[in-house]
């Protein structure tokens, strides 16, 4: 590491100085989009006191912008300069001083400063999501420049530091931490683009200045084994996991990295837990790096170990064996050249727990390679994955001890996608995936499980690509999922609607008209033309029109401007309706209900409804996306004839099986639910026995596409598919993940010849 008495290189820290430069010189930016944000709030529907507050923080806001960009710039200024400034060093003669040590001061972290840390740490983690190429490239070039392992955690483009100091100033400008979150929509993309320009921007000038004009993704993650009686550390992006934890709690930084992690689940870590418990009794001089193994499997993986902190190898740790390269023309040759060496790994292992690994390692892929129903020209990829994955279990053991493994769930997605294929298919694009997604990991195989990582959302984005494309596919899910987005929309219009109209005096009629069938109008030409399509707007347009037109009219302009709007309106009336394949006769029926309200509102001497709140509801039915709940699911009514009046595709070729009501059981609609695309079923349905494989799901869980062999397909609301897997009549063909059973078989084999782990 840098010495902390030495100054950083000059070019360095013109590359520093040149990316602060840029964020603070796109500060006003930022604020400019934070302003526009409250001005926003302020036209949204809120309760008078959430109106008052908002109308002060823009206040607020407009009055001490200047303060903060002012505190912001001298911030990220004085962050550079006691940087750039060397420490003071030590006289020698001083080195040796025998004076009794400082007593050291112990202070209780306030809960304010608690919060204000988590504000910056999830507004660096966006920054990293957002600039994270750019910043490796760019802490590449520094570590080169300045012949460093890591950049300080205390540089002034560490994007944690640079958002505190954001956040400090922000503070200081007389804002509170409440502002900011109100603020947080803008400020954080706003922030992250800023601070990605200037990691790009500082990144340029080093390559002009020709540091490191190759990138080598090698050098972004450092392989650390583990040493006895340490948890396990997690090979992840360093930069990534300092924004969240370098200076927050423990407790603090598990909420703020690991909040998208997967659940663990006690069924999928049965496997992994016996052989935890395995290793413990077999290996009882080796019982607290065992208790790490046992803690990996039950905590993010990214919460092991502080950032920026490697530990120390473990005694007697050797350098990996050179290893010949393998003919891979012959799966058999290949196969015993593989196991030659792994046991050469494991001679060479310098500790008991390392040949524990290696042997555990290698009978899970024993295992894995007997399964005859994996393709041979699939089982060569996985089992030219033998060795990058005994690698990465050196220095990971978490692969042993838990399914929620990338290197694990990367084969548990591969082996389930293929499982279920016969002879008769052709899986060329998806065997040519698997060859990629191999041939990646063998090429980087020190990036440890952050390449493992990739390739799985890779993986994840190429089946739910590569199902699509299959047979009519593609049809039916686009079918399917407008049909959903539909069916939500309408009730989301219907529930918008009904707070807009509030207690306003409308006859039942026009209620039921506007409720009843006008918001699957427009709900129908959303999904049609798109929300903001003029054709959208103008039957959302129609419903306020309407309103006018059969409201009372009491002078002889208001009667003469609805006689000449009324053959218009009744148009688009008719117009909405067709949309939802309504018949003349149907039509001319409502329009009659309507005319005949027209009608009457010549003759009624009740109050005109008000101007002022006719034009604001105009303007809420044109904005009405921007009231809408994201997380409101609908009711889908679902039937074939449904689907081909909605979507205008046949569906003769479309079994549609929509919810029953049976009672579901948690568990059930939990199998449902991670039921990954891909995944092969046996399906029996009216007495007969389908093979079917989960092609699509909707963008809100709650459509669900199964595909045949003969492209029979069957269209399933989650609840029915969860009906099904709890009667039986839908059965995985896959029950448990590739890598779990392998390990059951390990252990099998273990059990009965314990010997063998470290022989």
């Amino acid at each position: 590491m840098t010495n902390p008495s030495q100054p950083p290189s000059g070019l360095a820290l013109q590359a520093r100085a040149l990316c602060l430069r840029q964020l603070a010189d796109a500060l006003p930016a930022v604020a400019e989009g934070v302003a526009a944000l409250l001005l926003e709030w302020l036209d949204r529907p809120a309760t008078l006191q959430q109106a008052q507050d908002r109308r002060d923080a823009w206040l607020l806001f407009q009055r001490q912008r200047p303060q903060w960009l002012v505190l912001a710039r001298a911030e990220l200024s004085r962050q550079f300069k006691r940087f750039a400034a060397p420490a003071p060093s030590i006289p020698a003669d001083n080195a040796d001083s025998s004076a009794p040590d400082e007593p050291v001061e112990l202070t209780l972290v306030g809960e304010e400063a608690v919060e204000t840390q988590i504000l910056a740490a999830r507004a660096a983690l966006a920054a990293l999501d957002k600039g994270g190429s750019a910043f490796n490239e760019l802490r590449l070039r520094l570590q080169h420049l300045e012949r460093t392992d890591e950049i300080a955690q205390a540089d002034p483009i560490n994007a944690l530091f640079v958002m505190q100091a954001l956040v400090r100033a922000w503070i200081e400008a007389g804002f509170t931490r409440e502002h900011w979150l109100l603020c947080q929509t803008a400020l954080q993309p706003l922030l992250a683009q800023a601070l990605a320009s200037g990691y790009q921007a500082a990144s340029d000038f080093l390559l002009g200045q020709g540091v490191l004009p190759e990138i080598d993704l090698r050098g972004l993650v450092r392989r650390a084994p583990v040493p006895p009686g340490s948890n396990v550390a997690a090979v992840a992006d360093v930069a990534t996991a300092e924004a969240a934890a370098a200076v927050l709690p423990s407790s603090v930084a598990g909420m703020t990295v690991s909040g998208d992690q997967p659940a663990h689940s006690d069924a999928a870590d049965a496997a992994p837990a016996r052989l935890v418990r395995f290793l413990v009794e077999q290996l009882p001089q080796s019982a607290a790096w065992l208790q790490g193994l046992q803690s990996a499997a039950s905590q993010p993986q990214l919460d092991a170990l502080p950032p920026a902190v490697a530990p120390a190898p473990p005694a007697g740790a050797t350098e990996p064996v050179p290893l010949a390269p393998i003919d891979w023309h012959s799966l058999e040759q290949a196969l015993a050249a593989v196991r030659a060496q792994a046991r050469a790994l494991k001679s060479s292992a310098g500790s008991d727990q390392e040949k524990a690994v290696i042997e555990v390692v290698a009978l899970i892929f024993d295992s894995i390679l007997a399964e005859e129903r994996i393709p041979t020209s699939i089982r060569v990829w996985f089992a030219r994955l033998q060795m990058p994955v005994l690698r990465l279990a050196v220095a990971d053991p978490g692969f042993i001890a838990s399914e929620q493994h990338p290197a694990r769930q990367l084969m548990d997605r591969m082996g389930a996608c293929v499982l279920g294929y016969d002879a008769s298919q052709s899986i060329e694009p998806l065997e040519q995936e698997i060859r990629r997604i191999v041939q990646v990991i063998e090429q980087y195989p020190e990036t440890g499980r952050r390449v493992f990582e990739l390739m799985l959302q890779e993986f994840q984005l190429f089946m739910a690509q590569y199902l699509r494309a299959q047979g009519g596919v593609e049809q039916l899910a686009s079918a399917a999922q407008q049909l959903e987005q539909r069916e939500t929309l309408t009730v989301q219009y219907t529930i918008e609607l009904r707070k807009l109209l509030g207690s306003v005096a409308v006859r039942d009629a026009v209620r039921d008209f506007l409720f009843q069938i006008w918001t699957e109008v427009m709900a129908q030409a959303a999904v049609l033309y798109g929300a903001h399509d003029e054709r959208a707007l103008q039957l959302r347009r129609a419903a306020a029109e309407l309103l006018w037109a059969v409201s009372a009219k009491a002078s002889r302009q208001e009667r003469a401007k609805v006689i000449a709007s009324v053959p218009a309106l009744l148009a688009r009336l008719r117009e909405g309706m067709t949309l939802l394949g309504f018949t003349p006769e149907r039509q001319q029926a409502e329009l009659k209900t309507i005319s005949d309200l027209l009608a009457e509102a010549f003759m009624s001497r009740a109050e005109a409804v008000d101007p002022q709140w006719l034009e604001e509801l105009t303007r809420q039915l044109a904005a009405l996306e921007d009231y809408l709940p994201e997380d409101e699911v609908a009711d889908i009514t679902l039937d074939r004839d449904h689907v081909e009046l909605i979507t205008g595709v046949d569906a003769t070729d479309i079994t549609v099986l929509p919810n029953t009501g049976v009672p579901l059981q948690p568990e059930a609609q939990a199998r449902a639910a991670a039921l990954e695309l891909g995944a092969w079923c046996e399906l029996e349905h009216n007495g007969q026995l389908d093979r079917v494989q989960l092609a699509w799901r909707s963008e809100r869980g709650q459509l669900c596409l199964f595909v045949a062999a003969g492209r029979h397909a069957y269209l399933m609301q989650q609840g029915r598919v969860a009906a099904c897997l709890q009667s039986g009549l839908l059965r995985p063909q896959v029950s448990e993940g590739l890598t779990a059973r392998a390990t059951r078989d390990a252990l099998d084999k273990l059990d009965a010849n314990p010997e063998r782990l470290l022989a």
